[in-house]
């Protein structure tokens, strides 16, 4: 084969796609480009501009779409492969019961290497087994802004009455921070008045994790 024309896609049909670098792997998702924009260009100003490709995931189209040269289009595609990308590394609705905080950190685990800050509800039966999970709540890196108003509606939309609260901390220090007890508070206090069994708030980064029920004197009556 000419070496001229063994780009990515020959690599990753050839070596697989973990031999592609962050760069090779943009350029085939952005592929083709144009004459004044080449995909390989485009994406090694995407890594640039973001530092990270672990910076990505959760943003908006509109803050990549800034890029000369990528676009709505491409701003798009480049979230809908990172999102596929963190959906098969999705907890399977199967699988050991989620009965300690170890439990919960093995099965969420993954968000612990997100870059931003999100808020999840996890749904279990009366034996701790997984029954569904959802995202609530999306922010950036050193937080997220959400009530216990928008928690319980979908709790209770969903019908859920056993429940485990999860969130990452880009920052990698699991440690709950003084708006993490105070919000838990605050979740446990409306879980009581709606009859829902708040199991625990675990915090997760990317190789550790913290369980709120766990705390030492913290005060909160978990159920």
């Amino acid at each position: 084969m000419d070496i001229r024309t063994y780009g990515p896609r020959e690599r990753l049909a050839g070596e697989g796609s973990s031999a592609l670098s962050d760069k090779e792997l943009l350029t085939l998702i952005l592929s083709p480009g144009t004459q004044k924009a080449p995909c390989d260009q485009l994406a090694g100003q995407v890594l640039e501009t973001w530092g990270s490709i672990r910076k990505i995931p959760g943003r908006r189209p509109a803050e990549l779409a800034n890029i000369a040269g990528l676009g709505h289009a491409k701003a798009c595609r480049i979230l809908a492969a990172l999102e596929l990308g963190r959906r098969s590394l999705d907890p399977e609705l199967t699988g050991a019961p989620l009965s300690t905080a170890i439990d919960v950190y093995e099965r969420f685990k993954a968000l612990g290497r997100d870059q931003t800050e999100s808020f999840v509800a996890v749904s279990v039966n009366s034996r701790n087994k997984l029954k569904d999970w959802w995202v609530i709540a999306r922010g950036w890196e050193s937080g997220v802004n959400i009530m216990p108003r928008q928690v319980f509606q979908l709790l209770t939309k969903e019908g859920a009455g056993r429940v485990i609260f999860v969130h990452n901390h880009p920052s990698g220090d699991p440690t709950p921070s003084k708006t993490d007890l105070v919000f838990t508070k605050r979740l446990l206090a409306a879980a009581k008045i709606l009859d829902i069994q708040v199991l625990d708030h675990v915090i997760v980064s990317h190789n550790d994790y913290a369980s709120i029920r766990e705390l030492p004197d913290s005060g909160l009556e978990f159920t």
